[in-house]
């Protein structure tokens, strides 16, 4: 019996011990795009084949939301929603076991695309504590065990299409752009106590932007807040919200996030008027004038288009602003930036104004540039002058595309909004290795961890990892 009794007891220790080591050594994928926003992590046990009725090492029921898991030590963190709850969920990352769940009652339903959601921006972490921000209430701030530490109301917000962007957590001051149509900023928030640190007026858009800021290190040691807005990239003091520099001439409504790879960065944003499709002033008045009043006024201003003025028309004056703002082809520029002001005409390296992602973020990866767009196109650029070296399509997946790609171990993992997940040799000459359908909607990010790969669909939560 005592024997017995110290085996077990043996064997209790054993297993503890594995357990603590297992969750030590598994890494980081602390907000959107992993660690430095750059979408790769390598060592990542990556399965070519993930089903969603096995192959998985546990799959977990969600409520609804779109933004992307993140990975802590033990934990991996969502945020959902369910009718008025905001929620923030913790995950144990190994087993899938729920540890605990946060919610904060929204306070306004702003207005939004059919495509965005009340859950759309990614949480990010220190290690310590989770930061999750709701356009329906503002940001928030939970230990890792789930002890709420501050709340910030924002908003309500103006923004036709809803606020979509992911927090950037910098120097300890989360950076978060929140551009509308009116009084657009950009802000910094003390990430220990919840406090405004500052506000920075941005460029005055209808549309807005929606993309995540990243962070970029200088040779000389500074860092920057950089993001991409309505016509323009721009580096931010993290500490002050200074404007250090902008880099002019991008469309207005920018989507996808711009992306660091060493001293470069990349910034894509596929304009409205991309095949020329601005109508005339004489054709739209006549295609919204549905009263035939000979004016457009009342419910005819909506969706794309404003009364800029705010004389309660939308006149010939509103439409030469609306034509500003439209008329930007589609741009992929990569920028070097060194400096400050108006760097427009000395730090960009290269244009590109064809084949430019509507929605999902560039990759770079081993030196070359991949870029994922809609109707399962994907092609591979050379990160230094911007030219084409392969484009084709992922014919088992001829879909819109609103993931990012993201890659570990020479491999590239591409998924689409119907979930047909594509691996890709990372190469020039890049290769398609499989596909697997997983049957739902994807509009989240997979997070990559050195104990397998997260994805996140409409309805579930997967870990997968290779047997």
């Amino acid at each position: 019996m005592y024997r017995h009794l110290v085996r077990t007891i043996a064997t209790l220790t054993a297993l503890l011990l594995f357990a603590c080591v297992s969750y030590a050594e598994t890494s980081d994928w602390t907000r959107f795009r992993g660690p430095d926003a750059a979408g790769f992590a390598d060592g990542v046990p990556a399965p070519l084949e993930m089903r969603p009725d096995g192959g998985f090492v546990w799959k977990r029921a969600t409520p609804a939301g779109k933004s992307s898991p993140i990975l802590s030590g033990s934990r991996l963190f969502i945020t959902a929603h369910d009718g008025d709850r905001l929620l923030t969920i913790a995950f144990d990352r190994l087993t899938g076991e729920t540890l605990w769940t946060r919610e904060i009652q929204r306070t306004h339903t702003d207005e939004r695309n059919d495509m965005n959601d009340a859950a759309v921006p990614t949480p990010v972490t220190d290690g310590k504590a989770i930061y999750v921000f709701f356009a329906d209430f503002g940001l928030a701030a939970y230990s890792i065990e789930g002890r709420e530490l501050w709340r910030r109301p924002l908003g309500p917000f103006t923004s036709p299409h809803g606020i979509a962007s992911s927090p950037l957590l910098i120097d300890g001051v989360l950076v978060l752009p929140l551009e509308q149509r009116d009084d657009g900023a950009i802000i910094g928030i003390d990430a220990a106590t919840g406090e405004p640190k500052w506000k920075a007026p941005r460029p005055s858009s209808l549309g807005g932007s929606f993309t995540t800021p990243v962070a970029y290190r200088t040779t000389a040691g500074e860092t920057q807040a950089v993001v991409s807005s309505p016509f323009e990239l721009a580096g931010y003091d993290p500490q002050t919200g200074e404007k250090l520099w902008r880099v002019g001439g991008l469309p207005h409504q920018p989507k996808s996030s711009p992306l660091v790879a060493g001293d470069i960065i990349v910034v894509g944003v596929q304009g409205d008027n991309a095949r020329g499709r601005l109508k005339s002033w004489e054709k739209m008045r006549s295609d919204l004038d549905k009263d035939g009043s000979g004016a457009v006024e009342g419910p005819e201003i909506r969706g794309s288009i404003a009364d800029y003025d705010r004389d309660g028309l939308f006149g010939r004056a509103d439409y030469d602003q609306w034509v500003v703002e439209k008329s930007p082809a589609s741009l992929l520029m990569a920028v070097r930036p060194g400096g400050r002001g108006d760097l427009t005409s000395e730090a960009v390296l290269w244009r590109v104004d064809r084949g430019v992602p509507r929605v999902t973020t560039p990759l770079a990866y081993n030196g070359v540039l991949y870029l994922a767009r809609n109707g399962g196109i994907f092609s591979s650029l050379d990160l230094e002058t911007g030219a084409v070296r392969k484009e084709g399509r992922l014919r088992e997946a001829i879909d819109e595309y609103f993931v990012s790609p993201v890659a570990s171990d020479g491999k590239i993992l591409v998924s689409s909004r119907g979930c047909i997940l594509t691996w890709i040799k990372a190469a020039t000459e890049w290769e398609i290795l499989g596909a697997s359908d997983l049957g739902d909607e994807c509009f989240a990010t997979p997070a990559l961890g050195d104990d397998g790969i997260f994805v996140r669909t409409s309805s579930a939560l997967y870990r997968f990892a290779a047997q």
